[in-house]
């Protein structure tokens, strides 16, 4: 067994977060097992159009490695450099062939591992009820879930590679994830039904890279009308193009890591470390740019522990937030460019771009603000200096709030960012002003809790990488997993009193219903969600302060 594969593995299964992640997924996957089991635990064959079970099962599946996988994956590499333990591993017996390899496969066995767990609710498939036409759907889509989480793992890897940082690595990756596995569906959803021939295969066979897409293309081809079979244009489906598609995306992240991990570190310039010299300034760096990151900050404001935060911190520093603005200013004018061509003579294109615009600029708030703060107090822990910090003569609430207001302020960047699509859709049509003003606060709150979050589990998780996780995954639990609600009210799997109660705590769902022809229900409880995410702001700023005078008085 390959030595590494073997240590990485081992120490991965002995920790007891691994553990609760396996009965955390085991549980949901019961959950959406009981809420789309039969009535009555009949089960229909002229049903088996519409059966929910089978889907809810590979669907639940991949979004739980969606959240975990990028996590464990991007900072197998990145935590050894900040462990100062991989030029020892390059100083071992192990040649690089080794190393490389079994990194790769030690990232790849986790999620194999989590498909593994999930393997007796196919068993209770087959106890319910499943025709013979449906076992080589079943027997591929469990194939495209493999093909899935080796997908996400060596990106999440290879980002890893190229990363300076742990929390960096984890941003990234997300970003990624995200993108991979949502983005690339939005133009296809908006702009399919009405395009040409040649648009139309372009649009078809980006989503394909999706491995959502895959799946749906595959269990249930005419989900939402969106043809994800290809049939009505003569396409391959979509799982078809996404097998090949992601085997060679796995191919080139492997040359990647073999490019960068073949030559041992000879120095901290080699992979990236910490403490290497700034690179050239690129010519397009010097044409553009708002905030000159290799001029020495000025003062700004009287905190010195504000001003520190600025100046220190990787993810709110001016390069990686100006580059968050850059990019939501792009697609904020791809957004309105398209909704001005639409113009009021297509209200459902108009429809579409603001529920993207939505639901883009609260996942946008959900990747980036929780990463602003989940390093405040974990890295003083890990770096040494938190008892300097004890000893200053500056009061806990100033401690406090220099680390959260220095976070706040660039979380609200992504906002700005998007201000040109905002005003394009207002133009066109201004009864959306009543409805964006309504979404405003949900928006503002949102960002607040994100960063609320965020602190709360710096505080009490003394590494930076762990922290980071944790914080994405009670992001993920509050902006998604109430959505599941909202889904099983729409496929009637819950009640519509049940259904619009359960998904009332995600910002998503409550702002994609404050939209035209949405589900009134859930647009009613606008105030309930304002109320709940206030709350949920104000208990965790507390607990988060109790926390850190704890942490000010016994170290």
């Amino acid at each position: 067994m390959n030595p590494v594969l073997r240590k990485d593995l081992l120490g991965l299964l002995r920790l007891r977060r691994v553990a609760a992640i396996q009965v955390f997924f085991v549980a949901t996957l019961a959950v959406l097992f009981l809420s789309a089991w039969p009535q009555g635990g009949v089960y229909s064959l002229a049903s088996g159009a519409q059966d929910n079970l089978l889907l809810g099962l590979v669907m639940g599946q991949l979004v739980l490695l969606a959240l975990f996988v990028p996590g464990m994956a991007s900072v197998a590499l990145s935590g050894e450099r900040e462990a100062n333990t991989l030029e020892m591993l390059y100083a071992s017996r192990l040649g690089a062939s080794r190393i490389i390899v079994g990194k790769v496969l030690s990232v790849i066995s986790y999620p194999v591992l989590l498909l593994i767990t999930g393997l007796p609710f196919v068993a209770l498939l087959n106890w319910r009820g499943m025709s013979s036409a449906d076992l080589p759907n079943l027997v591929w889509a469990y194939g495209i879930l493999l093909v899935s989480a080796v997908f996400l793992a060596v990106v999440s890897l290879t980002v890893s590679a190229f990363s300076k940082q742990s929390a960096t690595a984890l941003v990234i990756s997300y970003a990624i994830v995200l993108f991979l596995c949502g983005a690339v569906l939005v133009p296809a959803a908006i702009m399919l039904d009405g395009s040409d021939e040649i648009t139309g295969m372009a649009l078809h066979y980006t989503r394909a890279l999706s491995p959502v897409a895959a799946l749906i293309s595959l269990i249930r081809p005419s989900l939402g009308g969106g043809d994800f079979a290809g049939t009505f244009r003569h396409l391959l489906p979509s799982w078809l193009v996404f097998v090949p598609l992601a085997g060679l995306v796995v191919m080139a992240c492997f040359g990647l890591l073999v490019a960068r991990l073949s030559r041992p570190p000879t120095s901290v310039d080699a992979l990236g470390a910490v403490g290497a010299h700034d690179e050239a300034r690129s010519v397009g760096r010097r044409i553009l740019f708002l905030i000159d990151d290799k001029k020495t900050p000025k003062p700004f404001g009287r905190s010195f522990l504000a001003q520190k935060e600025r100046r220190t911190n990787q993810l709110r520093s001016g390069r990686w937030m100006i580059r968050i603005f850059y990019a939501c200013v792009l697609i904020s004018l791809g957004l309105a460019l398209m909704s001005l061509l639409g113009g009021t003579e297509h209200q459902d294109l108009l429809r579409y771009v603001v529920g993207v615009l939505v639901t883009f600029q609260l996942g946008v708030i959900a990747l980036v603000s929780p990463s602003l703060t989940s390093s405040a107090v974990s890295s003083e822990l890990e770096s040494g200096t938190w008892e300097v910090l004890r000893l200053a003569p500056v009061r806990g609430g100033a401690i406090f709030w220099g680390k959260f207001i220095p976070a706040f302020l660039p979380a609200l960047l992504p906002i700005v960012g998007l201000l040109p699509a905002y005003g394009a859709v207002c133009f066109i049509d201004p009864g959306y002003l009543a409805r964006l003003q309504l979404l405003l606060p949900i928006i503002l709150l949102s960002v607040a809790l994100c960063c609320t979050i965020g602190l709360t589990c710096s505080c009490f998780i003394p590494n930076t990488a762990r922290a980071t996780v944790v914080a994405y995954l009670c992001t993920a639990v509050l902006f998604v997993a109430p959505m599941l609600g909202w889904w099983a009210g729409e496929s009637q799997l819950l009640g519509p009193q049940a259904a619009r109660w359960f998904a009332m705590p995600s910002p998503i769902a409550v702002g994609l219903n404050l939209l035209p022809d949405a589900n009134p229900g859930i647009r009613d409880l606008w105030a309930a969600h304002l109320i709940t995410l206030a709350s949920a702001c104000l208990v965790l700023l507390v607990v988060a302060r109790v926390r850190l005078t704890y942490l000010l008085r016994q170290g």
